[in-house]
This record gives C-alpha cells, sequence and structure tokens, in this order.
C-alpha cells in the first residue's frame, strides 16, 4: 500500500477559527476600543460575542452559523485566541500592557491603519459588531461581565438542541 499524500504544505495553517482569524477579530476590538487595554478572558468573551452576537437580546445577526452548543466554544478559545494575539503583536498591530492586575493587550497607533486597507465584507461585519460589543459592554467590570457569561451559557445553543429533540419526536 503506497504512502498517502497531499497538497497541503506542512506548514499550512488553517485561516479558519485559527490564530489568523481569531487575532484578527481581537484586533477589530481592541482598535474600536483603543488605547483602552483589555484582558485575555474579556477577550475570550468578546470574541464568542463578536461571532454569535445573536446569543446576546438586541445584538445584531451573528457571523457564524448557530451550531448546537455553541456556549461551550467559550471554554476552549483562549489558546488559539493567545497565539492570535502573538501573531498580531509580532506584526507591531497589538501590544502587551503590564499593570495591577495582570497582563492586558491593547491595539497600537499602527492598528486602524492596518484595517483600513482590508476591505471585505466578513472584516466590515467584524468592526460592526466589533463596534457594537465596546459601546455595549466596555462598561461593565470583569466580575459583571463574568457572571453575565456564566447566566446565559447553558443557554446558547440549547434551543437548537431541544428541537432536534422536537424533530426527533415528530418523525416518530
Amino acid at each position: 500500500m503506497g504512502q498517502v499524500t497531499t497538497n497541503i504544505p506542512p506548514h499550512f495553517v488553517s485561516p479558519f477559527n485559527g490564530p489568523v482569524e481569531i487575532g484578527l477579530r481581537a484586533l477589530c476590538v481592541l482598535t474600536t476600543a483603543f488605547p483602552s487595554a483589555y484582558a485575555l478572558q474579556r477577550l475570550v468573551i468578546f470574541d464568542y460575542f463578536l461571532v454569535h452576537s445573536d446569543d446576546i437580546d438586541g445584538g445584531p445577526e451573528g457571523m457564524h452559523p448557530r451550531t448546537p452548543h455553541r456556549g461551550g466554544e467559550i471554554l476552549v478559545r483562549r489558546g488559539v485566541i493567545q497565539d492570535g494575539l502573538a501573531l498580531y503583536e509580532s506584526r507591531g498591530l497589538i501590544e502587551r500592557v503590564y499593570k495591577d492586575g495582570g497582563i492586558f493587550f491593547a491595539a497600537t497607533d499602527k492598528s486602524a491603519d492596518f484595517l483600513n486597507t482590508l476591505s471585505t465584507e466578513y472584516l466590515t461585519g467584524l468592526r460592526e459588531r466589533a463596534d457594537w460589543i465596546v459601546e455595549s459592554f466596555d462598561a461593565l467590570d470583569d466580575m459583571d461581565l463574568d457572571v453575565m457569561v456564566r447566566e446565559r451559557i447553558g443557554t446558547w445553543g440549547a434551543e437548537l438542541t431541544m428541537e432536534s429533540v422536537l424533530w426527533t419526536e415528530e418523525a416518530s
């Protein structure tokens, strides 16, 4: 039996939900919030809000599909967001800020110019939602934001689970 070959180079990194895309989403939020700096946990939550904005009452249409159990995504994003932040930091578009309370991340004076050179429908949607997130949630302190997420995380995606149970019962 021969060896299976693929056309994907060994150094290939998928742009979808990987460091490039998630870092770009964080860059949109940080650029909107400039000169404010956010802790990693706030960026994790804001990233979820960015792609699933329709999970929040009054939020705009989500950027990504409403999948079952999507609330669990918030629990697994941390590492990829760290990788994305490091990628954009290495390009001078995000900086680490050391303050009381830990390490925070902020956009740089180059961030807005960089984003302004990109023109895609997806990026326009990200920037609109980043504006909504910063406007809606920036004033919440970390504890209030955390409580809000903990109260709702179990419901994000649960409606689809319930729908699939109903479809199964209807088919019987």
